[in-house]
């Protein structure tokens, strides 16, 4: 696949680009949101009902599903968005189904073979690795799950691909959370145990590919086209991103699998408390980034590199506004959130959740990195910098955790995280001179300190720490933050293009809401 040769000028595209980002970005936001929250719900109700052993096994057994299927995968799904929106851009539909059909072929023998060996060996690896003998029948229900995570993960991608979010929030943020809520909390009722909420948990898993199916069949008339085969082309681009997804899975559950092996299920249940909760700041990330992907690729097919620039830049700065007044609520309050969602059983967690809070900081600030690599084609470097961060994180882990239990774990996963998103932005810039910073992000970090500073001396020296307080605290955080944000005129005429965007989408939903949208972004085009 070669570059186009002809340079298109700054703008061209970028309204277009922007205006997507930004439909894709607010589904995307909203279905991580609620699934977040009934994901929560979920964790919640299996900490409070089973305690932190039984949940600490659950976590084990979802890392292991989740680890059969990033291996079963080989990196596709990134490469199947890619791909799509690449030949979506120049109208290939031979291509786009070449795609699909052989991702699957690759993917969902290797996917059986891995549920066959996590089966078999289940007892083994309870006893050996874990010491856990209690664990042996949720690594076999975890390991069923496999081969369905990956149709799944398979026909969302497509989806992703024709920069359609509204599939995935559908199939996986919202069906497999409300279904799993559901199943476990009648399964628990019943009396079943923490067998009861593994299979709940697994039950929604196996019915995520039928949805995700119906719904790729709505983007793209499966029947109707001849595929040409692009097996070469999709492994050359994917292979390397497998062995990133490999580092990425050492990255991500490192540190709750060593916990398994060196302490105990009970400590592996309290730190992951405090581990989902940090991810939290990934959410902007996440619904801006799944969506960038595919709209860098097209503005890259189009070689509208200057674009690609300017959007790159503006989404970080609204990753950067959203994110910090959630991790500076992370920071001072950690234990008060920890009661809240999960119990006092879990409030020991307090420090491992600042400490964490701080390396999805890092992330989230540097913006979508990953996704502009990979529009570059550049699969490679995401590899490198991903085992960088990966081997920092085993071997911190693996010194620090038998020192300091979770909070070992916590320092091994932000440290590593955070320096392998660095590096990641240091290849990028030397590559195509593309970095998110502009001087508009001093802007947003003033704001939040004054907020910030402002309302923890009232909190703390005038109403207390009580629930209500601490709401109504946060609610007047969030009303001093943007005032400054305004004040400090912070917002470029490229939020606006965002803000107009959001407010034609509302046109036919809330006409009042659109109109408050629209006269602020007249008042900021006039300041």
């Amino acid at each position: 696949m070669q570059r186009r040769r002809k340079v298109t000028r700054v703008g061209d595209y970028l309204d277009e680009s922007l205006r997507k980002i930004a439909k894709g970005a607010g589904i995307g936001f909203i279905g991580t949101f609620l699934g977040l929250a009934l994901g929560y719900l979920s964790r919640m109700i299996i900490a409070r009902w089973l305690g932190s052993a039984d949940y600490g096994l659950i976590n084990i057994g979802f890392a292991v599903m989740t680890i059969g299927a990033t291996l079963s995968l080989l990196g596709l799904p990134s490469g199947i968005a890619r791909f799509v929106s690449f030949y979506k851009g120049r109208g290939d539909r031979g291509r786009i189904k070449g795609t699909i059909i052989s991702a699957l072929k690759i993917s969902i023998p290797i996917s059986l073979i891995i549920t066959l060996f996590i089966f078999l060996f289940a007892d083994w690896i309870s006893a050996n690795v874990f010491h856990e003998p209690r664990l042996t029948p949720v690594l076999r229900i975890f390991s069923v799950g496999i081969p369905f995570l990956v149709l799944s993960s398979n026909f969302i991608a497509v989806t992703i691909g024709f920069q359609d979010l509204r599939y995935r929030v559908f199939v996986n943020d919202l069906f497999q959370n409300i279904f799993k809520l559901i199943t476990i909390l009648v399964l628990l009722l019943l009396g079943f145990g923490v067998l009861g909420a593994t299979l709940g948990w697994v039950l929604a898993v196996i019915l995520m590919p039928i949805l995700a199916f119906y719904f790729l069949r709505k983007v793209f008339p499966f029947n109707e086209i001849k595929a040409i085969p692009v097996e070469r082309e999709l492994l050359s681009f994917s292979l390397p991103l497998i062995f990133a997804g490999l580092a990425g899975l050492i990255a991500s559950w490192t540190d709750t699998l060593m916990l398994g092996y060196f302490m105990t299920a009970s400590d592996v249940g309290i730190y992951n408390a405090a581990l989902p909760t940090a991810r939290l700041l990934s959410v902007f990330l996440g619904s801006f980034g799944t969506i960038f992907m595919p709209v860098a690729s097209e503005l890259y097919s189009r070689n509208a590199m200057e674009d690609l620039r300017i959007a790159y830049s503006v989404v970080t700065k609204w990753i950067f506004s959203f994110i910090l007044p959630l991790f500076l609520l992370m920071t001072l309050f950690p234990g008060w959130m920890l009661e809240i969602m999960f119990g006092s059983e879990y409030v020991v967690a307090a420090k491992t959740l600042s400490i964490l809070a701080f390396g999805y900081l890092i992330i989230s600030t540097i913006g979508p990195t990953t996704h502009v690599l990979q529009a570059y084609g550049k699969t490679k470097i995401i590899m490198a910098c991903s085992f960088f961060g990966a081997g920092m994180n085993f071997a911190l882990n693996y010194f620090l955790i038998p020192l300091y239990g979770v909070t070992g774990a916590a320092i091994a996963t932000s440290t590593s995280i955070g320096l392998a998103s660095v590096l990641q932005s240091l290849f990028l810039y030397r590559i195509g001179k593309v970095q998110p910073f502009r001087r508009s992000f001093i802007k947003p970090f003033f704001a939040s300190i004054i907020s910030l500073l402002i309302v923890y001396s009232i909190t703390k020296t005038i109403v207390g720490t009580s629930l209500l307080s601490l709401i109504i605290m946060f609610f007047i955080f969030l009303l001093l933050y943007f005032s400054l944000l305004l004040l400090f005129k912070s917002f470029d005429n490229e939020d606006l293009i965002i803000m107009m965007a959001i407010a034609q989408r509302l046109e036919t939903k809330s006409e009042k809401v659109r109109r408050v949208i629209q006269k602020f972004c007249e008042f900021l085009s006039g300041k």
